[in-house]
């Protein structure tokens, strides 16, 4: 991690860098709660190039990272500022801007109830995947491709077994047998979930929610999404945080679901090496 100081002297961002599957990594910046400033734009750009050095040294041919452009309770001006710094170095060093991201975040409790009240027919039996056996993990790999196929939240080079790996070797999360699940419409797959929940504090999240081509358009994403709340609540969440791409129409017909605007707008970059 590498932390930034604003005029005054005070911590005001940070720098992570962590694995997203076997080809790409990502960037994020954080900007410390309740903090005003900005870091010296000469420290901040030292400190992205350090974080894609580092994105380099461990293989990484895809680098990500994503821009603040709104965030709930923040002065927009510091936004906006904050912003520009960041995509300025960003396009000037070659990485290409994707689509806007927009996130959500709750408690998962409410977030449960506002899905439960709401009717759904739809019906899915689900199996939980067995991560250590290789033979489930490679049927669940082809399913989750499957999933993915036209999906506006997966990009068409993504590496589906380091995706699924990337989430099934992070020990600091709740290593349960509902992080990754198949639903059956009778004995068809029809739709797939990757769950993750951190025990220190309860931050939970649906890492992947898809449904397979044929069985679209019917309600099982709704059910999945269900699915995928109770799961998280039984791994031990308690903040609901999530997001997809600003065009994803099936994906924000979800979240409209909860009944709360988003609390994050971002921007999307990428560097192809």
């Amino acid at each position: 991690m590498i932390n930034l100081t604003n005029e005054n002297g005070i911590n005001c961002a940070s720098l992570i860098v962590f694995q997203e599957d076997r080809a790409g990594w990502a960037i994020v910046v954080s900007w410390k709660k309740g903090v005003d400033g900005l870091p010296d734009e000469r420290s901040f750009h030292e400190a992205l190039e350090s974080s894609i050095a580092e994105c380099e040294k461990e293989g990484a041919l895809y680098i990500s990272s994503r821009v603040i452009t709104a965030n709930e309770g923040v002065d927009e001006a510091l936004t906006s500022a904050r912003a520009a710094l960041h995509r300025n170095f960003l396009s000037a060093r070659g990485f290409a801007r994707g689509e806007d991201r927009v996130e959500y975040q709750m408690d998962l409790a409410d977030a449960l109830s506002r899905l439960d009240a709401a009717e759904n027919d739809a019906d899915l039996v689900w199996e939980c995947v067995n991560a250590e056996c290789e033979s489930d993990l490679a049927r669940a790999v082809d399913l989750f491709r499957q999933a993915s196929e036209s999906d506006p939240a997966s990009n068409p080079d993504e590496d589906i077994t380091g995706f699924l790996r990337a989430l099934i070797e992070e020990k600091e999360t709740v290593q349960a047998p509902e992080r990754l699940q198949i639903g059956m419409c009778g004995n068809d797959p029809a739709a797939v979930l990757a769950l993750k929940t951190y025990p220190s504090d309860g931050w939970s999240t649906i890492y992947y929610l898809g449904v397979l081509p044929s069985f679209r358009g019917r309600g099982f994403g709704a059910a999945a999404m269900l699915q995928a709340l109770h799961s998280l609540k039984t791994m031990g969440g308690k903040t609901y945080h999530d997001g997809t791409a600003s065009r994803n129409a099936a994906a924000l017909a979800l979240f409209a679901r909860l009944g709360r605007p988003p609390f994050r707008v971002m921007e999307t970059w990428r560097l192809k090496r």
